[in-house]
């Protein structure tokens, strides 16, 4: 399919496109911390839902391996849930109709026209004969 977006749509596509991509890279990696009340239990989590750190004051070592092993199987469980969801978002993707859509979106930005400059107005204005109630266009 040939590419039937004119080059001053495709800069704007390719800025939102960029934006995108720094919108995900904030969710994976930004991450904020939360204390439990007593300040035992700290863990610092991104947008995402990935634990990047935690910790338990005081914890001893059969504590310490049970929430690490218990965040690693949280960790799978969403990698799963999350490649379950991209397989059924490439078969949206893929259904005719929506490639129809697509290229109708293509199509019309192809064909839409930029206003020209030499439609504004300039500074030569009639603005008295403007005021009579007649149009500027008429005058000439």
């Amino acid at each position: 399919m040939a590419d039937h977006v004119p080059a001053r749509h495709r800069s704007v596509l390719d800025a939102v496109a960029e934006d995108t991509e720094r919108l995900q890279e904030a969710i994976r990696t930004r991450t904020v911390t939360a204390t439990s009340t007593d300040g035992r239990i700290t863990v610092a989590v991104s947008a995402d839902g990935t634990v990047h750190d935690w910790r338990i004051t005081g914890a001893d070592d059969h504590t310490t391996r049970l929430v690490a092993s218990l965040l690693e199987l949280i960790g799978q469980a969403q990698g799963t849930a999350q490649k379950s969801i991209r397989i059924e978002l490439d078969a949206i993707d893929d259904r005719e109709e929506v490639r129809a859509a697509t290229d109708a979106v293509r199509d019309a930005l192809a064909r839409a026209v930029p206003p020209t400059t030499s439609a504004q107005c300039d500074d030569t204005w009639d603005y008295d004969y403007e005021s009579r109630g007649k149009s500027r266009i008429a005058a000439d």
